[in-house]
C-alpha cells in the first residue's frame, strides 16, 4: 500500500485512535494517581496503615498512563512517516 492510498479517512481514524489513548492515558492517571492524594488530603485516616498498596497502585497507574500515551505517539509517528514516504508502512 502506497502513501498515496492513505485516504483522509484513514488518517482521521489513526489520528481518533491516537487521540483517545492519549485522553485515556492522561484519565488513568489522574484517577490513579490524583485521587489518593485529594483523598489523603481530606481523610487522613483513609491512609493508616496501608501506605504500600497505595503506592503501588499510583505507580502501576501512572506508568500505565504514561504507556498509553507513548502508544498513541508512536501511532501519530506512524502516519506521519505514511505520508512522508512513498511506501506506507500502515
Amino acid at each position: 500500500m502506497t502513501g498515496e492510498n492513505l485516504t483522509d479517512a484513514r488518517k482521521e481514524q489513526i489520528k481518533r485512535r491516537a487521540t483517545f489513548l492519549n485522553t485515556i492515558g492522561i484519565g488513568v492517571m489522574l484517577i490513579g494517581v490524583f485521587t489518593p492524594i485529594v483523598r489523603a488530603m481530606y481523610e487522613p485516616a483513609a491512609l493508616s496503615g496501608r501506605l504500600v498498596p497505595i503506592i503501588a497502585t499510583m505507580v502501576v497507574c501512572f506508568s500505565f498512563g504514561v504507556a498509553l500515551r507513548f502508544t498513541g505517539g508512536l501511532i501519530l509517528k506512524r502516519l506521519n512517516r505514511c505520508a512522508m514516504s512513498k511506501f506506507c508502512c500502515c
